[in-house]
């Protein structure tokens, strides 16, 4: 009889860890780190699993650093750049909406905040601020130009995404000259030969003809002066 209960308990701790393990898993697949965007315009909010977010806005492009605490999600230390435009103030509304402790939850694929928010999962895009290791940096603007810092020179263009194919179309830089001028002119060339490009939460991984990588950058740092 001893034996059997033994059985009978083992059994159902076994069943309350599998359960535990379930439990787990669906949280997980409600987690909020991804790439989102408010349908019908162009704000994004793309949540990385360092804790760090960042986005665009309905004029200026933002970032900042957030918090998780069960279905509790907190922004902090937002910054942004500071453009004036038709719509500012939506902008000003939707950073008021963002800022804070609030509830989210995810709904039929949908990142829904407490303050009226309404994220659906963005396409992957190159868009963005991103930086190299070395400090190499380039920004992939909305309407389908790009800019960055060299080695040496600033430098600037424009591109085309389709899916995930991206080409650069037209570039130009300035003319200055250093000792990482070499760095500079490979970095270069090796743009030229991009075809495509991947996104994870490691950052931006643009590729050639081949799938090989040719530069990786991960999340531009913004530093608030």
């Amino acid at each position: 009889m001893r034996k059997t209960a033994l059985v009978v308990l083992a059994v159902a701790l076994v069943g309350i860890v599998a359960a535990a393990g379930c439990i787990s898993s669906a949280a997980n697949s409600d987690s909020p780190v991804g790439d989102w965007i408010i349908s019908g315009t162009d704000v994004t909010l793309s949540l990385n699993a360092d804790g760090t977010f960042a986005g665009q806005s309905y004029v200026n492009r933002y970032f900042g650093e957030y918090t998780l605490d069960g279905n509790k999600i907190t922004f902090t230390q937002m910054g942004s750049t500071q453009m004036f435009g038709p719509e500012i103030e939506k902008e000003d509304a939707f950073f008021a909406a963002l800022a804070g402790e609030q509830t989210y939850e995810i709904v039929d694929g949908k990142l829904v905040l407490e303050n009226g928010l309404t994220f659906t999962e963005a396409p992957k895009s190159v868009v963005g601020s991103w930086e190299t290791a070395d400090g190499v940096t380039i920004i992939f603007n909305e309407d389908g130009t790009f800019a960055g810092k060299g080695p040496v020179n600033n430098y600037f263009g424009t591109y085309v995404q389709d899916g995930e194919s991206v080409t650069i179309t037209q570039t130009g830089n300035t003319m200055m000259f250093g000792p990482e001028i070499e760095a500079e002119d490979a970095y270069f060339a090796s743009l030229k030969t991009v075809t495509g490009f991947t996104v994870t939460d490691a950052g931006l991984t643009l590729t050639d003809a081949n799938g090989k990588a040719v530069v990786s950058f991960a999340v531009m740092s913004f530093v608030e002066e």
